[in-house]
Parts: structure tokens; C-alpha cells; sequence
């Protein structure tokens, strides 16, 4: 995205440039299955307290991916506002012109990706509320006994999310601006000739919007 649409945003840019998320989504999962492991020892145990603190372990996790999430969309929200912000202010020229980017941001594969990207965040949104609300009855609350709910807000919620990235997955639909960016190696790894395209986008900084404004004055 950042490579794409040639913009570097102070405040956000700490966010998707820097692999933070994928630390916090294992701090999660670690926590869900070290929750879901104690909860189903003592269900077999008849151990109430344990069950309890297996239940509290996995919601733990589960309310971590939502605080993630929550930034996530945050910062991908003032990025697109600061994006579109600047493309108003400086017209076509706000992005990376060179031939590979533009024909990519303007082609309806990059659009696809960017609504099964948001599909996909929104469906695992509802999914991780949904377990934290299921969770915080016990595990004899009333949304445990609803498997109508779990079907719809669980298993089609993830399905959905899998099956939107996997057809729209970035390796397809942002490889000819991956490949310029790599200056020729490939998407799947294979090694390319390297155009004088890529060597074009090569050598193009990344352009900085400064958070308070002073390009758009």
C-alpha cells in the first residue's frame, strides 16, 4: 500500500511499516490456546476454578485482538483520510507516477483488494466480539447453547474473511507493483529482468504528508 500509493504518514506509518501487528495476533492466539487447553483439562477434571481461569485466560486473548484490531482500523482509517487529503490538495500528483503504480491504482483488482481487505477486517471484528461476548457468560451462558449464533458469527464470519483474501490475495493483485518494487525479483520469489520501470521506482522516495497540514497550505 505505502509502495503503491507512494505516501508516508508520520503518524501512521510507525504502524504498518513495522511488523507490530503480527506479534500482538500471537500474543492472542497463545492466549487463547493456553486458555482453551486449561478450560478443557478441568472440564474433564470437574474443576470449577480451573474452568474459570482457563474461560478468563481465553477471553484475555480474545479482548487483546479486539484492542489490536480497534488500532488497526484506527490507523488505517487516518491513513486513508490523510491519503485522500492530499490527493485533493495535489491532484495525480500526490502518488508515485511511474507507469507500473499508476495502471495499478487504477485498475479494479487493486479496488477488489481493498474491499475484501476491509471485508475481511470487519468480519473478523464481529467474530472476536461475538467469542468475547459468548465467553462472558460461562460456559453456561446463554450464547453457548446458541449454535445458530456460532455458525453465523463464527464459522461464516472467518470463511468469509479467508475466502475474500485468498481470492483478492496481494500476490495477485498488487504483482506488477510488487514486482517494480523489488526491482524484478517477483512475487512468488522467482527472479526477473529488472526494467527500467522498476529501476525508475527504485530510486522514487517516499513522499512525507507532515501532520499539521503544511503541504496542503
Amino acid at each position: 500500500m505505502f509502495a503503491n500509493l507512494s505516501v508516508r504518514i508520520k503518524k501512521t506509518n510507525s504502524f504498518f511499516s513495522r511488523p507490530k501487528f503480527i506479534p500482538c495476533d500471537l500474543v492472542s492466539l497463545v492466549l487463547q490456546a493456553l486458555g482453551g487447553a486449561l478450560a478443557s483439562i478441568a472440564s474433564g477434571d470437574q474443576d470449577k476454578d480451573q474452568l474459570d481461569i482457563g474461560n478468563n485466560i481465553m477471553m484475555a486473548g480474545l479482548a487483546f485482538q479486539v484492542f489490536t484490531l480497534v488500532l488497526f482500523i484506527g490507523a488505517a482509517a487516518l491513513f486513508v483520510w490523510r491519503a485522500r487529503r492530499r490527493h485533493r490538495s495535489l491532484g495525480a500528483a500526490a502518488f508515485d507516477q511511474s507507469p507500473a503504480f499508476a495502471k495499478l491504482r487504477h485498475s479494479i483488482l487493486f479496488r477488489l483488494f481493498l474491499a475484501a481487505l476491509a471485508l475481511a477486517t470487519l468480519t473478523i471484528f464481529i467474530r472476536c466480539v461475538f467469542r468475547v461476548a459468548e465467553l462472558s457468560g460461562g460456559w453456561d451462558g446463554p450464547l453457548m447453547a446458541r449454535q445458530d449464533l456460532f455458525i453465523g458469527l463464527e464459522g461464516v464470519m472467518i470463511a468469509v474473511a479467508c475466502v475474500a483474501l485468498v481470492v483478492f490475495n496481494p500476490s495477485f493483485c498488487f504483482k506488477a507493483g510488487m514486482e517494480a518494487e523489488q526491482g524484478g525479483l517477483s512475487c512468488c520469489g522467482g527472479r526477473k529482468k529488472k526494467t527500467a520501470v522498476a529501476e525508475t521506482v527504485g530510486e522514487t522516495e517516499m513522499k512525507e504528508i507532515v501532520t499539521d497540514g503544511s503541504e496542503s497550505a
